[in-house]
């Protein structure tokens, strides 16, 4: 460890620490305060987003709660590098977000060789497929294909979920190594969605031995009353993935278990389609 703050990587065999990495063959080390800039960045992204308009530095820096100073500095560097621009109404981000976003989505490999599979089964399950992975105590949606009907379960890329109150969540602790998963299941904030939550640590361990030995995953109403979702843990090359389905409840609660196996199936075949196992 150098300096107060800072964190450095001692090897260069792809040992990554949480404040380092190697690069190009050099050494690369990031502080508290690069962490926290990064951070700051995406809670921008994520603040015009939800807001879907302009705002002044001073809405921003309040919604947020960055001190002006550094919400200027953020954003005057966002504005140099094309990211961001200002009008008569305040700071917008530019469309190079978006731009770039599409060129790192159409040369994601994986999501490309695993997509046609989930539009198989969306077409033929009639539901929403997803696929998902962990993000810390997340969920997050890496690809979304939603059927063409009215009224469906919607979905978008990078929307994220609560662990316990998801199948996909339960799925993915289900992926995970025994140790591993037990000291995740202890951090979890358990929070409750509606009255079928799971909100112990107790009944939720009891739940996943159940799923673990069905091989697939169900939620009935625990983060949306009126939702359910069906999830398959799908290990590729040591990397655990969840392929899910949503769907409104009234009409697929009868057939979570068909989806569950169906899931399954396509799971073990997703494998040996991509050379795994």
């Amino acid at each position: 460890m150098g300096s107060a703050g800072t964190h450095r990587v001692y090897s260069l065999r792809f040992n990554i620490t949480s404040g380092g990495f190697c690069y190009a063959g050099k050494l690369i080390s990031m502080n508290k305060i690069d962490v926290k800039s990064a951070r700051r960045v995406l809670q921008i992204l994520h603040f015009f987003a939800e807001r879907k308009a302009p705002a002044t530095l001073s809405e921003i820096a309040a919604t947020l709660g960055f001190p002006k100073s550094s919400a200027l500095g953020l954003l005057d560097t966002l504005e140099s590098e094309g990211y961001a621009h200002q009008s008569s109404n305040g700071y917008y981000l530019t469309r190079r977000w978006l731009i770039e976003a599409q060129n790192v989505v159409e040369h994601d490999q994986l999501t490309q060789r695993i997509r046609p599979v989930l539009e198989r089964l969306a077409s033929e399950l009639g539901e929403t497929l997803i696929l998902a992975q962990r993000a810390g105590m997340r969920v997050v949606y890496l690809d979304v294909v939603e059927p063409d009907r009215i009224v469906r379960f919607t979905a978008n890329v990078g929307q994220t979920k609560p662990i316990h109150a998801a199948a996909s969540g339960r799925a993915l602790l289900a992926g995970m190594a025994e140790p591993e998963r037990n000291k995740l299941i202890e951090r979890l904030p358990l929070d409750r969605y509606t009255n079928q939550t799971v909100t112990s640590t107790e009944r939720l361990r009891k739940v996943l031995e159940l799923e673990i030995r069905q091989g697939w995953h169900v939620n009935l109403g625990e983060h949306q009353s009126d939702t359910l979702s069906v999830a398959a843990p799908l290990d590729l090359y040591g990397v655990q993935y969840a392929v899910v389905v949503g769907a409104p409840l009234e009409r697929a609660k009868e057939r979570a278990e068909h989806i569950g196996r169906t899931l399954v199936s396509s799971c073990e075949l997703l494998r040996k389609m991509l050379g795994v196992g």
